[in-house]
């Protein structure tokens, strides 16, 4: 919302986003719900401040991963400057920029991976999941976004060390050597938290100080602009000698009143006990604009699922599933080293360059090539779970330090009126340069049954030969394994466990992706057991019943359901005998 009065404006924000500008500390944490305007009114606003003030320097953005930075962050941050600012002019990206920006006091080599403002302020990118990319890097700020995904040795070991820019040509700011980390709140058991800590590092008294001070300056700029106003006003009506003279008195009484402050304010927050600020906001710190009708559509989408309605708009972290299936599984079966970044490899007839060698300003594709640990000259492994949700998980076997590890690195899923066919053509755009077309596909026993849904499909009357016709018409060998009789769900429990308990040297080992199998890793993590009446370990699917099936990919057993079939297919025979009294689960 915005009203133009002349030269002043008035603008909305919340009371979180004013309360972030007032403060404007050398380090700040933000802990922010969906709907806050973490990014565009926050986040991105407080980078530009930061690189104007800092004018000349190399500041840096990183994130948990690079693909995610150029995905998810970079264009939000754009998306800002180009509403309030013009490219060319103010600031450039994914380019050189023009001539009469100002240079940087460090050279630049390639500028296609950077954001640079015309005062010679250049942002260059960072993540964790690329040590090299903090390498040698002498930076006046840190930006960063999605901590809850960084690990704290990472981010003290990696970026907290490239915080090194020379003190005798940027010292004299009070964002020298700061750090913005914004977040969502924490939701799994292997998200990682220790960045809540910094709460700790704040003095409450100390910030509404800056703040209040912050906010008279504030209220002294805008009666300056709107006394010029009346000034400009009055010169043009004429014959109001004596109110333009009085209006010009109080111009300079509040000139002075800001020179002073701005000083003191300024030394302020360079002192120690003001570096640090913690924001911390649900959804409802913008309700004034989002409005009722936004949180009620929210809850209405949530259905059953308060889980995701208390994490995503209230900001409260969810329970842990009690009683959990894969009661071993833990952060060490996942893996974030998934990417590689330099490479050239030709995808049906053409060169396809790496993400190093695109410029930001370009649209990339992620695909398989992308992934550290898919071998694009081997077959791959596929789970898959056929139904009105239909999901699928892709692997493949690695030889590691003498022993195997399955190495689970993508998952997809379609949600009905999309079925077999949609989900054909997301495996194959992704997996587009992948050079071995050859699948061996591990379904589920309901998998092979005729279907009254199929009967009049020309393609198969089972969702597996659906699925498989699909996939041959787009160029794919397809061969279907796996374990055809019905499989006991203790048969499953007790395979996982003896598998994620990692006890027996000679068993292969289980990998999941982080980052383009999240949704396998969370559905995992939110599939609880319960015991039938005789006894019997189950895996309860109450939540595939109560979801809706937006909701089901992240916070249900279906797509941990597909790598179940994966597994057992490819490891029965490695199945133990049950034995109730190894089993120990609290209300069970």
């Amino acid at each position: 919302m915005e009203i133009n009065w002349g030269n002043v404006q008035e603008k909305y924000h919340t009371v979180l986003q004013t309360q972030a500008y007032l403060a404007d500390t050398k380090n700040m944490i933000g802990e922010l719900g969906r709907g806050s305007g973490k990014t565009t009114h926050t986040f991105a606003p407080r980078i530009v401040r930061i690189s104007y003030d800092l004018a000349g320097s190399i500041m840096m953005l990183a994130g948990p991963t690079y693909t995610f930075l150029l995905e998810t962050i970079v264009p939000e941050i754009v998306t800002y400057l180009n509403t309030h600012y013009t490219r060319g002019i103010h600031f450039e990206y994914g380019r050189r920029p023009p001539k009469h920006f100002k240079q940087p006091y460090t050279e630049i080599l390639r500028w296609e991976h950077t954001i640079s403002f015309g005062w010679g302020t250049v942002i260059q990118f960072g993540s964790m999941d690329r040590p090299e990319s903090f390498v040698g890097k002498n930076i006046v700020h840190l930006f960063i976004d999605e901590m809850l995904r960084i690990k704290e040795g990472d981010f003290r070991e990696r970026a907290i060390p490239a915080l090194r820019a020379d003190k005798s040509l940027f010292g004299h700011s009070p964002y020298f050597k700061g750090i913005t980390g914004f977040s969502s709140t924490p939701n799994m058991e292997t998200d990682h938290d220790w960045w809540q800590e910094f709460e700790s590092n704040v003095n409450p008294e100390v910030i509404k100080e800056v703040q209040y001070v912050a906010y008279r300056i504030g209220v002294a700029g805008g009666i300056i602009a709107k006394l010029k106003e009346e000034i400009k006003f009055f010169a043009e009506k004429g014959g109001c000698s004596k109110k333009i003279e009085t209006r010009q008195k109080k111009i300079k009484y509040y000139q002075r009143f800001m020179e002073r402050w701005s000083r003191k304010l300024r030394a302020r927050r360079k002192e120690k006990d003001a570096w640090w600020c913690y924001l911390k906001a649900s959804s409802f710190s913008n309700l004034a604009f989002l409005g009722l009708d936004y949180m009620e559509q929210q809850l209405m989408s949530s259905g059953d699922n308060w889980e995701k309605f208390n994490l995503s708009i209230l900001g409260i972290r969810p329970k842990t599933v009690k009683n959990k299936f894969f009661a071993k599984f833990s952060e060490k079966h996942i893996f974030t080293d998934s990417y590689q970044y330099d490479y050239e490899s030709p995808v049906r007839g053409e060169l396809v360059k790496s993400i190093d060698d695109h410029s930001i300003a370009d649209k990339y594709e992620k695909c398989s090539l992308d992934l550290a640990y898919c071998d694009k000259f081997k077959p791959l492994l596929m789970g898959y779970d056929p139904g009105y949700f239909m999901s699928a998980v892709f692997a493949q076997k690695k030889r590691e330090f003498g022993g195997e590890e399955l190495r689970i690195f993508k998952d997809f899923h379609v949600i009905t009126p999309d079925q077999h066919r949609e989900m054909a053509v997301q495996i194959d755009d992704f997996f587009k340069g992948h050079c071995n077309k050859t699948i061996y596909m591990y379904p589920d026993r309901a998998g092979h049954q005729h279907s009254p849904r199929h009967r009049n499909n020309p393609k198969g009357k089972t969702d597996i030969a659906i699925l498989r016709r699909e996939l041959e018409e787009l160029g794919w060998i397809v061969h279907i394994e796996g374990i055809t009789r019905t499989i006991e769900y203790w048969e499953h429990f007790f395979l996982w466990d003896r598998l994620l308990s990692e006890r027996e040297r000679k068993l292969p080992k289980l990998r999941f992706c982080q980052y383009e199998a999240e949704c396998c890793v969370s559905s995992i993590q939110m599939s609880p057991a319960k015991k039938r009446d005789d006894g019997m370990i189950e895996l309860d699917k109450t939540a595939e019943k109560k979801l809706d099936y937006s909701d089901q990919a992240m916070y249900s057993p279906q797509i941990a359901t597909a790598a179940t079939y994966l597994v057992f297919g490819l490891y029965h025979d490695l199945t133990p005998e049950a034995d109730w009294d190894s089993v120990d689960i609290e209300g069970l």
